[in-house]
């Protein structure tokens, strides 16, 4: 990638416009959104100010804690200075992601979360219960937080051309005592950049085919490690010798990882052999305890597929994706309390459409049913198609003709 160089695109005023828009799209109900939007040229002429004369300086953070499965703590910011960074990052942010790898999703505009619903669906669909046999997933402990600042201004180093626009960055980074504020729009970019590198390498096997002398130390370990952990339901592995076992090994290194993917502090990586995925482990561990001293989660392991992989809210199986259990109780719950209110199915779903959204993507047709919200989409839809017999009359007055004729019993035959 080429580095980005600091053109001034951000310093006019229809980008520092178009950044507030960004910004504040869906939050225009908020007190604090509204407040700053009635002020909305001056703010606009001081934040401007600040991007051309390199006068801002963050004006702190106020913290606020959610819990939600876990409890997280966030950095709350000023808005001027959520309108700031964003202004200031807008016009560069598309040659951010197209740096990032696809197989990281996480914020990348039109992706997301739905991008990797799809990358893992369609990877156990489409292959063979045995290509994806195993699955390593494994979790990066306190991602944000504990982001080393050296670490991470050399990677803006590498992916800034030194200008205003870095020294904007580094005032955002050195803002925080320890890590990234976890709550602004840069800590998002800051967060694919920090790992892009390691996904890049990861997809490659951080090249070791390339390298004898690291082929060779890897190979004995891969080797040792299936001869050690030999069972005696699969014994016959050991009938392949050493020799066919190194073959594998090089064959597995020089592919890379097909099947490797991202999401934020969340890495996972599906393969054919449990070995292979224990030697990528201790890869995974040492490159991102020394090259980026990240601390993972103990709970990582080399688990087989069948038993489900849980991730984004969704558990994937080789023939069905379910929602996390989580969801779906947190949905009939709430759909449960809005009909205690007398609320009617569509009104429900209008209400909750992102939590139907989210589910609706699994195979969920008897969990919908049994919470009495069976009525899809496709049938609204339908519904609205249907004309009505007369202007006064709502498609539901309409009747199959077979229900309003007057049945007689004819069966005595002749008569009035």
């Amino acid at each position: 990638m080429r580095r980005i160089k600091d053109s001034r695109e951000n310093e006019t005023e229809k980008n520092v416009r178009d950044a507030f828009e960004n910004f504040s799209r869906g939050k225009h109900n908020r007190a604090a959104i509204k407040k700053y939007e009635a002020d909305l040229d001056e703010n606009v002429r001081v934040v401007l100010a600040d991007i051309i004369n390199e006068t801002f300086e963050p004006q702190g953070y106020k913290e606020k804690v959610i819990h939600e499965k876990k409890t997280r703590h966030l950095a709350k910011a000023p808005i001027r200075d959520h309108h700031t960074e964003t202004a200031a990052m807008l016009p560069y942010e598309q040659q951010v992601y197209d740096y990032v790898s696809w197989r990281a999703p996480a914020v990348i505009p039109g992706m997301g979360t739905h991008a990797m619903f799809r990358f893992i669906r369609n990877t156990l669909f489409n292959s063979t219960q045995s290509e994806v046999m195993y699955n390593l997933t494994m979790d990066i402990h306190h991602y944000f937080p504990t982001m080393d600042h050296a670490i991470i201004k050399q990677k803006i180093d590498n992916s800034f051309k030194k200008g205003k626009l870095r020294t904007f960055i580094y005032k955002v980074i050195d803002s925080y005592i320890s890590g990234i504020p976890l709550g602004i729009k840069l800590a998002q970019l800051l967060g694919m950049l920090c790992l892009a590198d390691f996904d890049r390498k990861a997809e490659r096997l951080f090249d070791i085919a390339k390298d004898p002398e690291r082929l060779a130390y890897w190979t004995d370990r891969y080797v040792n490690e299936i001869i050690g952990t030999a069972s005696e339901k699969n014994k016959y592995i050991l009938d392949m010798g050493a020799t066919a076992m190194a073959e594998r090994f090089v064959q597995f290194a020089q592919k890379g990882l097909p099947h490797y993917y991202r999401f934020v502090d969340n890495l996972l990586v599906l393969h054919e052999d449990k070995a292979f995925l224990r030697i990528v482990r201790e890869l995974f561990i040492m490159h991102l305890t020394r090259d980026y001293h990240f601390e993972l989660n103990k709970d990582h392991n080399v688990r087989p597929t069948w038993m489900g992989i849980r991730l984004c809210g969704y558990v994937f199986y080789h023939d069905r994706v379910l929602s996390s259990k989580a969801n779906k109780q947190k949905l009939a719950r709430n759909v449960k309390r809005l009909q205690k209110k007398g609320l009617d199915e569509e009104a429900i779903r209008i209400k909750l459409a992102s939590q139907f959204g989210y589910i609706k993507h699994t195979n969920c047709i008897n969990f919908i049913t049994q919470i009495k919200m069976e009525k899809s989409l496709g049938k609204i839809i339908n519904k609205r198609r249907i004309k009505s017999p007369f202007a006064d009359l709502s498609p539901d007055c309409k009747k199959p003709f077979s229900h309003i004729v007057n049945k007689r019993d004819c069966s005595g035959g002749g008569g009035n």
